[in-house]
């Protein structure tokens, strides 16, 4: 994919940063050196973490060079390194690992979740959190447009770029890794203005993939409205004019303990 827009990503930061909020209250570690966020973007997760943790050594670590950039711009002080999740160096050992809505972007969660719980220190953690919305109006009517004899020749194999399992696929993984783990989802209810906020939110993270095939901005209009009209009678307007778009999510912290 081309880089990201972290401004576009940033429309909707107060509910891209919840998730973060949550996972962090979930992690039981009081006394904490070292810290990686795994696809920290423009920091907004990592600064959840420094705020938790204020004397924490935390690095944010991210493919896109202009998230990275934005982090830069935004949080001078902290430290940030562009880098890929499945190539995280497990011999730098971290109290928490955390990542935030980025291990979807990454295939092969049966070898990247050991790789990345590896480089966990003993008693410290793996927090995660992924999006679980694939059977949502919107997503089921994204890859309805682009399945059609309209757009597939555009838009093939861009469904395989996004990482999806079921619970029990990481609780299968997670056992086999430790005893000491919790996993649950959250649906989160966001406020949106219209139905071509959904459009807008979603054009910056799961429809970007297949945006970005398309040939000009006529199509990507087109092909936006289409996917609008399939998926509009499931979000209702409320009685104040905007909509609900409800959001599913999976988390899961995995302890790593002594003995």
């Amino acid at each position: 994919m081309n880089d990201w827009n972290p401004q576009q990503y940033l429309k909707f930061k107060n509910e891209r940063t919840q998730p973060s909020i949550d996972l962090v209250s979930r992690i039981m570690i009081n006394d904490t050196e070292t810290i990686v966020d795994v696809g920290c973007g423009p920091g907004n997760s990592t600064q959840i973490l420094r705020g938790r943790w204020p004397n924490a050594d935390i690095v944010g670590l991210d493919s896109s060079q202009k998230m990275i950039e934005k982090a830069r711009e935004d949080y001078p002080s902290h430290k940030w390194m562009v880098g890929d999740a499945s190539d995280l160096d497990t011999n730098q050992k971290y109290d928490i690992v955390f990542s935030n809505a980025t291990l979807q972007w990454v295939p092969d969660h049966d070898v990247l979740i050991p790789r990345l719980f590896d480089a966990v220190k003993e008693n410290g953690v793996l927090a995660v959190q992924v999006p679980a919305n694939n059977e949502s109006p919107l997503h089921k009517a994204l890859l309805g447009v682009a399945r059609s004899q309209k757009w597939k020749g555009h838009t093939s194999g861009c469904e395989k770029l996004l990482t999806y399992h079921s619970v029990d696929y990481y609780y299968n993984v997670l056992v086999s890794l430790t005893d000491n783990f919790d996993i649950w989802e959250t649906t989160y209810y966001h406020v949106l203005e219209s139905h071509e906020a959904l459009l807008e939110w979603y054009s910056s993270t799961g429809m970007k993939p297949f945006l970005e095939r398309l040939p000009d901005d006529e199509a990507r209009a087109e092909f936006g409205k289409e996917i609008l009209m399939k998926c509009k009678s499931f979000y209702l307007i409320q009685d104040d004019g905007k909509i609900l778009y409800p959001f599913r999510r999976l988390f899961f912290t995995a302890n790593k303990s002594t003995g």
